[in-house]
């Protein structure tokens, strides 16, 4: 796991962050023209062979959905359409959900698929000010480089969540976050911390991304791996439903 953030040091504060990331992703002129992004891949468990694959499709300004498929057990549906969640689950063989049924697709070796569709939704967001109040709380290390933290705090309610930003590039390499986990609708939610490591960064069509998103667990990381994304093409509206 990360190391937690040690008080800053010196005079750069969460604004200057922030804009150096925008700088260092493609700028804001490139982030303003993304229209649409699609990214697919493939899910592996901190081992060479695939246990799934996945779809990310990003539509502005509020759709977004992620799918995955897990390889012998079924697929699940995570998104946003109009700024409006929403989210679907099939079992193998098709099979549709019972009332009230628990969706076991939607998780992944005690990790929750929302996660990864936030882990796109904020590398996609350029603009945080008019929805978080971020501080800078500290300075801590992701694979083994520094990297500031700022706290970012909901102003309309919600959790708030801490994004950690490389020191010397400025890119978003790690976030930190609560999850509840419960195996059914019966079950007291527990409640524990999730971090999002970012690596392995490129450029692609002006804006760029991580190819790598890592969820370090006790059990070994769920590691999501993409392999194409294509920006600014047409996405149909029937993907967001």
């Amino acid at each position: 796991m990360g190391q937690e953030a040690e008080p800053p040091k010196g005079k750069i504060g969460a604004v200057e962050i922030l804009e150096r990331n925008l700088i260092a992703t493609g700028g804001l002129e490139a982030h303003k023209a993304l229209e649409t992004l699609v990214a697919n891949g493939g899910i592996r468990l901190d081992a060479p062979d695939r246990i799934g694959d996945f779809r990310f499709s990003y539509k502005a300004p509020g759709n977004d959905m992620l799918q995955v498929r897990m390889f012998g057990h079924g697929a699940n549906w995570t998104g946003h359409r109009g700024g409006r969640p929403i989210a679907d689950w099939v079992s193998e063989g098709l099979r549709a959900p019972e009332p009230n049924e628990m969706c076991k697709e939607c998780v992944i070796n005690g990790v929750n698929t929302w996660i990864v569709e936030d882990d796109w939704r904020k590398l996609l967001q350029w603009d945080f000010s008019r929805d978080y109040n971020i501080e800078l709380i500290g300075i801590g290390e992701v694979d083994k480089r520094l990297a500031y933290g700022l706290r970012f705090k909901p102003k309309k309610g919600g959790n708030a969540f801490v994004c950690f930003y490389d020191r010397e590039t400025f890119l978003l390499v790690r976030v930190d976050r609560a999850d509840w986990f419960r195996t059914s609708r019966n079950q007291s939610a527990t409640v524990h911390k999730v971090e999002s490591i970012f690596r392995d960064y490129r450029m692609e069509g002006g804006i760029k991304l991580p190819f790598v998103i890592a969820i370090p667990r006790p059990e070994g990381d769920v590691v999501f791996e993409v392999s194409k994304i294509n920006l600014n093409e047409a996405i149909s509206d029937s993907v967001f439903q």
